[in-house]
C-alpha cells in the first residue's frame, strides 16, 4: 500500500468514524481541536485501524502522551515540558515544530497536536515492521 492509498484510506475512516466529511478530514487535521473526537472515538478509532489494516497497535504507541510522567523534572520543569521531553516527542508529533516557543510546551499543547498524519504514521509503521 502507497502512502497516497494510507492516507486516503485514514481520512476515510476517520470521516466515517467522526460523521465528518471526508474533506474536511486533512493530513494536518487536529482530532481533538479540528475534527472534535473525543477519549471513546480514540477507542474506536484505534479498534477501527487494527481492523482495516490487519495490524495490532498497542496502547502505549497511541497513550505515549498519557504515559508520560509530568510530575518527573526530566518530562516538566516549571509548568513546561523539558526540550529534552520536546525533542523525544517531536517525530510523533510534528506539530511540535509549528510551536512558536518550543520551551513554553504545555501538557494540553500536545493532546491538541495529535493530527491525521499522527495516526498515518503509527499504522504506516506497523505495516512496514509489525514488531516496531
Amino acid at each position: 500500500m502507497t502512502r497516497d492509498e494510507l492516507v486516503t484510506t485514514v481520512r476515510a475512516l476517520l470521516a466515517d468514524r467522526l460523521a465528518l466529511k471526508v474533506e474536511r478530514v486533512t493530513l494536518r487535521s487536529r482530532l481533538i481541536d479540528d475534527l472534535g473526537a473525543d477519549s471513546l472515538d480514540f477507542i474506536d478509532l484505534v479498534f477501527t485501524l487494527e481492523k482495516k489494516f490487519g495490524i495490532k497497535i498497542r496502547e502505549e504507541e497511541f497513550d505515549f502522551l498519557s504515559r508520560l510522567d509530568f510530575s518527573s523534572p526530566e518530562v516538566m520543569r516549571d509548568g513546561f515540558l523539558t526540550v529534552e521531553t520536546v525533542e523525544k516527542l517531536r517525530p510523533r508529533l510534528p506539530g511540535l515544530g509549528e510551536l512558536a516557543d518550543p520551551t513554553r510546551v504545555t501538557p494540553k499543547d500536545l493532546f491538541g497536536l495529535l493530527t491525521v498524519e499522527t495516526l498515518c504514521d503509527l499504522v504506516q509503521t506497523r505495516l512496514t515492521d509489525p514488531r516496531a
